[in-house]
């Protein structure tokens, strides 16, 4: 490389074997516009955030229920976007494949004690309903007061006939 002007710089390059100066400029525009095309199949990849984006949004339904089957006691959508959201927040440790990311976050979750959430307020009230219905039908099957002053009565006959 040689330095002729602070503001131009020029290298030297060999394209078919011959030796050619070129403008530094024009060739760094060049060789980024040419080698960030990252090809796959054929289509350019999308930046990272549209990747995670599209992978969380079209998770398909049987891994979920893999998952949902390896993990019982995890909230697997809700893990799932936990999983999102850190990838997207520390793009520094970006990930590639993101499924395996994902099966193993799910892992940890899933060792820390899980992510089901209580839901305290409906298991009360349900327990709260069970109680008055339990109340209402041992009311309705009780015997009445007269019902059951005969039945004192006869069972005190029979006690004092003893």
């Amino acid at each position: 490389m040689v330095l002729k002007n602070p503001m131009f710089i020029e290298v030297k390059v060999r394209v078919n074997g011959e030796e050619k100066w070129a403008d530094f400029r024009k060739l760094f525009d060049y060789m980024i516009k040419e080698y960030s095309k990252v090809k796959y199949d054929g289509k350019k990849i999308s930046p990272y955030e549209d990747r995670v984006n599209k992978f969380y949004d079209n998770i398909p339904e049987n891994l979920i229920e893999m998952w949902k089957k390896a993990y019982p006691n995890v909230d697997i959508k809700g893990e799932c976007e936990r999983a999102r959201v850190w990838l997207l927040s520390n793009t520094g440790k970006a990930k590639k494949d993101f499924k395996n990311f994902t099966n193993r976050w799910l892992g940890k979750a899933c060792q820390s004690g899980g992510s089901i959430p209580v839901q305290m307020e409906h298991t009360i009230e349900k327990a709260i309903i069970k109680r008055k219905e339990y109340v209402e039908q041992a009311t309705q099957d009780s015997a009445s007061r007269e019902e059951i002053q005969e039945i004192l009565a006869d069972v005190k006959k029979k006690l004092s006939n003893k």
